[in-house]
């Protein structure tokens, strides 16, 4: 894609977004609605739920938040793009938008499926600026660090309420008539089963580890330090498979003005 550089190994990726490009413009516009409704509402005809009403909601959850959760919110929506965009085995089969209020979901940040394994895989998203004495690199293992933590203690605490969000989310994004609308379902219940017993562990779950890190200097995350970090993953066994996504990012401003714009302009 025009404006991203993208590498790919077997267990992590690196993305930089060099420039705000047309196509990636493209890209928001295209994924906008079922990113944040879900395939099966997006897909409805609604006007509640196509791409100009979808702007106005996430602009409106967006202006009421601290600039903390701004770059939260800017950065979990550039991950579910480039998800779509760059990762083609992966569905993904979680909503943007919570169910019950003005926010993002609770829970899992996104849910993806992976068909050709029939395996479902649970994404925690860390988004941030440049941290204080720490350059692109090591901002960004921070974030990543931080990821895997989180995701960790999530998934080790036996928490019914995290798996009851999960499958509302499923529900509500996949359309009924796809095929492996029933796979996602039962793998994410029989995990709720577990939880529900208290025999759940982080090492039951495949994790896609996102960070993204916004920020206008020039250099380069330095993929050593991911794999690196890759490695050390690896040794913990902390999860049953793992993949890791560091995107970088100029200024999430932009994001966030072009959406503005698209507002404006109808």
């Amino acid at each position: 894609m025009e404006g991203i550089e993208f590498l790919r190994k077997d267990d992590y990726s690196l993305v930089n977004i060099s420039s705000f490009s047309s196509e990636l413009r493209d890209a928001i516009r295209s994924h906008l609605s079922s990113i944040c409704h879900g395939d099966e509402l997006a897909a409805s005809g609604r006007k509640m739920y196509n791409y100009e009403c979808t702007l106005a909601t996430f602009l409106d959850r967006y202006a009421t938040k601290t600039d903390a959760f701004k770059i939260g919110m800017v950065g979990e929506l550039l991950a579910h793009i480039l998800i779509v965009e760059l990762f083609d085995e992966f569905e993904t089969v979680s909503p943007y938008f919570n169910l019950e209020e003005k926010h993002i979901k609770k829970g899992f940040d996104i849910l993806l499926y992976e068909k050709n394994e029939n395996e479902v895989w649970i994404t925690e998203v860390k988004s941030g600026q440049l941290h204080q004495g720490k350059n692109s690199t090591e901002t960004t293992k921070v974030l990543l660090s931080t990821a895997r933590s989180d995701l960790n203690k999530r998934l080790n605490e036996n928490e019914l309420n995290h798996w009851q969000n999960a499958i509302n989310a499923a529900r509500s994004a996949i359309k009924d008539k796809s095929d492996y609308k029933k796979s996602v379902m039962a793998i994410l219940m029989d995990e709720g089963d577990l939880v529900h017993d208290e025999a759940a562990t982080s090492s039951d779950n495949n994790v896609f580890l996102v960070s993204a890190l916004f920020s206008e200097e020039d250099e380069r995350v330095e993929e050593e330090m991911i794999f690196n970090f890759c490695k050390d993953l690896e040794r913990r066994k902390l999860f049953k498979k793992s993949v890791v996504l560091s995107a970088k990012k100029s200024a999430f401003e932009a994001v966030v003005e072009f959406l503005k714009s698209e507002i404006s302009d109808d």
